[in-house]
């Protein structure tokens, strides 16, 4: 499959952490007892934000969760959950450095697309030491995945056909692509997913 531009996830594709510890470091402090609840449904409250809003935004994601949850965030608790990302070892997905630097090295555009903020996202690839691999780095801040605008805006000056985006998100990396006319791979590793959909296990697949 040659393209020009290759659209990365970052989030369990490039790179991967204990997400659950984190968060749950983050929030005991704050709201105690009722931690085991919220992170129970941490990620579904996440994932209806980001089906229903256009990007990221501490009034509005603080207000989002105060209201599905039914406990007081505010936008100094986003703040110090973006500022305790930075602190966080991340594992780097194996292969992930021999494909890029295969890609690099065949002159491809690489860029990450990513339903988070900007300032944990940079910074966790820069010590990971992949973020230079990378022409640009659109995060949840610029437009949301699965909306069209977040796919438009990474092609950029590149047509539909000669993308590809990478990602491990069935909705939000391989059918919300697929449904704007760009390409796409699902990263199933732990092949938990049928073979209706065109998956890698490996990441270094990509180089076939």
């Amino acid at each position: 499959m040659d393209k020009k531009r290759y659209i990365f996830d970052l989030d369990r594709t490039l790179l991967t952490c204990d997400y659950e510890v984190v968060e749950s470091a983050i929030f005991e402090p704050i709201f105690k007892e009722r931690t085991p609840y919220l992170m129970e449904n941490i990620g579904y409250l996440l994932n209806e934000y980001e089906m229903t809003h256009s990007y990221y935004e501490d009034e509005e994601l603080s207000d989002f969760l105060t209201r599905y949850s039914g406990l007081k965030f505010t936008p100094k608790i986003i703040r110090l959950w973006n500022n305790t990302m930075l602190n966080e070892a991340d594992t780097i997905e194996d292969g992930v450095i021999e494909v890029l630097d295969h890609l690099k090295s065949t002159g491809k555009s690489l860029v990450v697309l990513t339903n988070w903020y900007s300032l944990p996202q940079v910074d966790r690839l820069k010590k990971a030491e992949i973020y230079d691999y990378f022409d640009d780095v659109f995060t949840g801040e610029y437009q949301l995945k699965p909306h069209s605008e977040a796919y438009i805006i990474a092609r950029g000056e590149f047509e539909p056909k000669d993308c590809l985006v990478i990602g491990d998100n069935i909705i939000k990396d391989y059918v919300g692509p697929r449904i704007n006319g760009i390409d796409a791979i699902l990263y199933d590793k732990n092949d938990k997913h049928d073979n209706s959909y065109v998956k890698i296990k490996k990441i270094k697949e990509l180089i076939r």
